[in-house]
């Protein structure tokens, strides 16, 4: 199957008039990634956008880290990378090809594109929403949408009755980490003789 007949069938492109589509596949290159390759990693700049042709790969956050979790799976026709190409920001997430994979890649100036090609913005809007509306689905099956807290520690009750720290359930359910200090109220209550106001 040729770049163009391929870029057709995904849903980012499948509006796009023949020329246009045409001056796109131009500018793809494939390339191979063999299973356990990272193909993006986490914090990386780039301006790529990858579209698999076959095999199977998974976003994943933290890679390699205490936290590491799985945020999403793609296969053929799915693409990925496209979030550095709208705000050049970091890289989110590593994605790592489960399988042998095969992927068309992109360089691309996707704000020209998109003012060349409305329907290409309402596709990128509906996979943002669908990505914000798995992140929050994400944070109320970690966090819980109901956390029973102590009115005097502030301990969390876990499912096991057990009490735990608040900044430890939060650091132990989310990728958050704390660093401590002490608020003037406070440092003023337990260290009157250091406080200067």
């Amino acid at each position: 199957m040729s770049e163009i007949d391929f870029l057709s069938e995904v849903s980012l492109f499948s509006h796009m008039k023949g020329e246009d589509l045409t001056q796109i596949a131009d500018q793809t290159r494939r390339q191979q990634f063999h299973e356990g390759e990272v193909i993006i990693k986490e914090g990386a700049h780039g301006s790529k956008l990858f579209i698999i042709i076959s095999g199977r790969a998974e976003a994943i956050k933290d890679l390699g880290g205490k936290s590491e979790r799985i945020l999403g799976s793609f296969g053929p026709r799915s693409y990925f990378g496209e979030m550095a190409l709208i705000d050049d920001l970091p890289r989110s997430a590593s994605v790592v090809a489960k399988e042998d994979t095969h992927v068309l890649t992109l360089e691309w100036d996707l704000r020209k594109e998109i003012e060349q090609s409305p329907a290409m913005a309402v596709e990128l809007l509906q996979m943002l929403s669908q990505r914000i509306r798995a992140n929050e689905k994400f944070i109320r099956n970690t966090l819980g949408s109901f956390l029973p807290i102590c009115a005097n520690c502030k301990k969390i009750r876990e499912n096991d009755d057990s009490w735990t720290p608040i900044e430890v359930y939060i650091r132990d359910h989310s990728e958050t980490e704390f660093s401590h200090g002490i608020c003037p109220e406070c440092a003023k209550k337990l260290y009157p003789e250091f406080y200067k106001g």
